[in-house]
């Protein structure tokens, strides 16, 4: 599975804090949420997975 930088990381929070795919989810549980765990729900629950969310954040330089 594709990985996330941290600057990514920090996007795919606040994605899954907007749309909150995960049903119950409050905002202070998806930042208790493991790095792996992220990854994996955007890979899931994002269409297109990483690589199509990756295209949404802008680059690191």
């Amino acid at each position: 599975m594709e990985e996330l930088t941290p600057k990514q990381l920090l996007q795919a929070r606040d994605w899954i804090k907007d749309c909150c795919p995960w049903g119950d989810l409050q905002e202070d549980q998806v930042d208790d949420l493991s790095d792996d765990d992220v990854t994996a729900g955007i890979e899931r629950h994002f269409k297109g997975g990483i690589s199509e969310f990756k295209k949404t954040v802008p680059t690191e330089e």
